[in-house]
């Protein structure tokens, strides 16, 4: 079953400064991606009437990824008054490494021809970075209040959230009471005047409204919500994000780390009308516009959109959901946020028979359900510890399609649309729940 995602894995800125694609470093390909994203600013220009892009990203982005990092500083250049000298602010609330974290994002930034006089860090933090001795940033708690961090707000055009724990950030940037922090709301302003944020991993996690916390795929498919760790693994836990994607449930590392399942789980445990989640692979991105509901994918992954709105489908305790609909997007797709119809990349093909053993063992399995009739499913069976188990069934809808991209047909650029997931869970004795 590890093919199918479902077991467990284990200061403010100075004046000046911009885009210098000659910089030392830089080097031929990376003059030629900020040459590009440059020509591209200046034409489209300052986007300052419109709600900023999200750049939501699946952790563990590969330095050398020019389209995803290039992406978030393009659409921070929409927003700024030159749009050949965007400026940044980085948010290592979530990190164990805080002071290393923001670093290694300005490192990004700059190989990628942003001047560094021009990149901020916020002192929002809760935990000590062993690698800087003389600086304590568990002292950056109260920093989301500060005047200082706010005022890194004020020239800002694109807002990144290095990743760690989502739980950070929330108690970071929420009060107790559970409302913004001066600098959220600051945060928020700029961003409902075009500054773009962008967040890996937790800072991914934390867009959405309702928020995964923690769990595991198999724990939270036969444990309840909110139980305490065990034998079995992390069940899921469930919190509240800071809302800037407002379409459906965020879910990150997703194909590393197998979160079919734990996204299933969480959608069950939301209303009906909430139930559209969205699992970000690794080193991949959806880019949103939020005010036209749309987005494209970006990486070397996929994105997989879980839909299960419909009414009468869903069972939580012990939980099982009927007939939800997958769809997959590879990098260059688009999909409109409130219709779910999906628009592949330019080039990709049809797939009318199914495909080798060496496509990705999701585009395959979808592949041959095209064979079967209308209805027809492919089952699996996954244990869980002794005294459970997880049925799955994938289905052929009447508008299953698989498209897949021209250069490596049978390993990359694949789309899937309209696969129908069961999912069935079995307890046939009580496990136990918490740590000896």
């Amino acid at each position: 079953m590890d093919h199918l995602r479902l077991a467990s894995a284990r200061g403010s800125p100075a004046a000046g400064g911009g885009l210098h694609p000659d910089r030392a470093g830089a080097g031929l390909p990376m003059k030629r991606l900020t040459m590009g994203l440059g020509l591209a600013v200046l034409a489209a220009g300052p986007a300052l009437a419109e709600t900023g892009r999200l750049v939501i990203a699946g952790g563990a982005v590969d330095p050398a990824n020019d389209a995803l990092y290039g992406a978030f500083i393009a659409e921070a250049a929409r927003h700024a008054a030159d749009p050949r000298a965007p400026r940044f602010v980085i948010v290592p609330a979530g990190s164990a490494e805080p002071s290393g974290s923001a670093e290694a994002m300005i490192g990004h930034l700059v190989r990628r021809g942003v001047a560094r006089e021009v990149i901020a860090v916020a002192e929002i933090a809760m935990v000590d970075d062993p690698e800087t001795p003389a600086v304590d940033e568990s002292r950056w708690r109260d920093g989301a209040s500060l005047a200082s961090e706010i005022a890194k707000l004020s020239t800002a055009d694109g807002i990144w959230f290095v990743g760690g724990d989502q739980s950070r950030i929330i108690a970071t940037l929420k009060t107790h009471q559970g409302g913004d922090t001066p600098f959220l709301a600051r945060l928020r302003a700029r961003w409902r005047t075009g500054a773009a944020i962008g967040g890996t991993s937790a800072g991914a996690a934390m867009m959405s409204g309702p928020m995964i916390v923690a769990g595991d795929s198999p724990a939270a498919l036969v444990l309840p919500v909110g139980a305490a760790a065990g034998p079995l693994g992390e069940p899921l836990s469930m919190g509240q994000g800071l809302g800037f994607f407002s379409f459906g449930l965020v879910d990150q590392h997703f194909d590393r780390r197998k979160r079919l399942g734990r996204l299933a789980r969480a959608l069950g445990a939301l209303s009906p009308t909430q139930r559209l989640g969205f699992g970000v692979d690794e080193n991949t991105a959806m880019v949103v516009d939020v005010d036209r509901h749309a987005a494209r994918v970006i990486g070397a992954g996929a994105v997989t959109v879980l839909d299960a709105r419909k009414p009468g489908r869903l069972r939580r305790e012990p939980y099982a959901l009927r007939n939800a609909t997958l769809t997959m997007l590879t990098d260059g797709d688009a999909i409109d946020l409130r219709s779910l119809h999906v628009t592949p990349s330019s080039g990709k093909v049809l797939v009318a028979t199914p495909l080798s053993a060496r496509s990705r063992p999701e585009a395959r399995l979808a592949s041959e359900l095209l064979a079967l009739p209308v209805g027809a499913a492919h089952r699996l069976t996954q244990p869980i510890g002794d005294h459970a188990r997880v049925d799955f069934s994938f289905a052929r809808a009447r508008g299953a399609r698989v498209f897949v991209g021209p250069d490596q047909p049978d390993r990359s650029g694949v789309t899937l649309i309209d696969v129908k997931l069961s999912i069935t869970s079995h307890i046939q004795s009580k496990e136990p729940q918490g740590r000896p």
